[in-house]
Parts: C-alpha cells; sequence; structure tokens
C-alpha cells in the first residue's frame, strides 16, 4: 500500500489526491487479508494527511466452536504522514515525531503500518460464526451446532466439587 507523492508534496498547501485501493495486507503472523475501499491524500504544512475508508477481510476462527470464518471490518482513519525531505529532496528543520507515520526521502508513503494498527484495534476481541453459536462440548468436544452430545448437563469441576457436596448435603436435610 505504497504511494508516490511526490506531485503532491510539490503542490501547495490544500492539494488533494483520491485513491480506490484494493491490496493485500501482509504480516508475519497471519494470512494475507484483501483490503479495499479509498484514500485521500491532502496537503499539508508537515506533510500529508490521509483519510482512509476502507474494508477489509479476515481469517478467524470462531471463539466458541473453532470453525474457521471471514470477517470484514470496516477500518477509517486520519493520520498526517510527516516529510523527512521538502520536495528539493532536502532535510526538513523540523524534525518529525520519532511515533509519527512518515513519507520517506524518496517521497513513497507507505499506509501499511497505519492499516496494520487500526485492524488491530478494530478487531473482534472474541469472533463468532453467529450470534448463537453453541461451541463445543467441554467434555466430549462435540460441535454443539451439528449434534447434540448424551454427555451429562451437570458435570461438575473438580474445583467446585467441595461446594457440590454441601448443597447435596442441605438438600437431603430438609
Amino acid at each position: 500500500m505504497l504511494f508516490n507523492v511526490s506531485g503532491l508534496i510539490q503542490e501547495g498547501i490544500g492539494a488533494v489526491r483520491q485513491y480506490e485501493l484494493e491490496d493485500e495486507l501482509v504480516t508475519d503472523d497471519r494470512e494475507p487479508e484483501r483490503v479495499f475501499g479509498n484514500v485521500e491524500f491532502l496537503r499539508t504544512k508537515m506533510g500529508v494527511l490521509v483519510r482512509a475508508h476502507l474494508e477489509l477481510v479476515e481469517h478467524e476462527t470462531c471463539s466458541r466452536c473453532a470453525t474457521p470464518l471471514l470477517e470484514t471490518l470496516k477500518i477509517e482513519f486520519e493520520e498526517e504522514f510527516q516529510q523527512v525531505v521538502d520536495a528539493a529532496g532536502r532535510l526538513v528543520e523540523d524534525r518529525p515525531d520519532p511515533d509519527a507515520f512518515i513519507i520517506d526521502d524518496r517521497h513513497m508513503l507507505d499506509i501499511t503500518e497505519a492499516v496494520r494498527q487500526y485492524r488491530e484495534a478494530s478487531a473482534e476481541i472474541a469472533p463468532l460464526c453467529r450470534e448463537d453459536c453453541k461451541g463445543l462440548c467441554p467434555v466430549c468436544g462435540n460441535d454443539l451446532n451439528i449434534e447434540a452430545c448424551s454427555c451429562e448437563d451437570d458435570v461438575i469441576d473438580v474445583r467446585w466439587a467441595g461446594l457440590a457436596s454441601l448443597r447435596t448435603a442441605s438438600e437431603g436435610k430438609e
């Protein structure tokens, strides 16, 4: 998601460029994810303001039944990418903030890291294949969305067994 903004930087403050984007977000720890939408670049005093309106299709796994699924995330952001060199190639006097997104010394603006960060912030913590997903049986592992199992419903967690025996004893006294 690399853009050459040398022409935009040579124009005055307020100049605008718009692009349709269809690309893939490739990271080390995930499968490539399709990204599409539009981006707008606005020339500012310090660099370029990027306004992105994107959708990202990510491969996920249902947190209840472990079924693979595709999830579409809406990603929208406005970030200023700061120049490290001016239009003539000279180092800018006001160095960019060390945490800022930058336009490199060849006037290339890469929005990949911004898209990755906003994807992480907007991703579901516990994605579901559907809202009423029943999950897996904790005893036999059957997918309860496909078929019910014959396991006992009242299986007691061994950590609570002592309390369960108190409940059983108090019910017997009544």
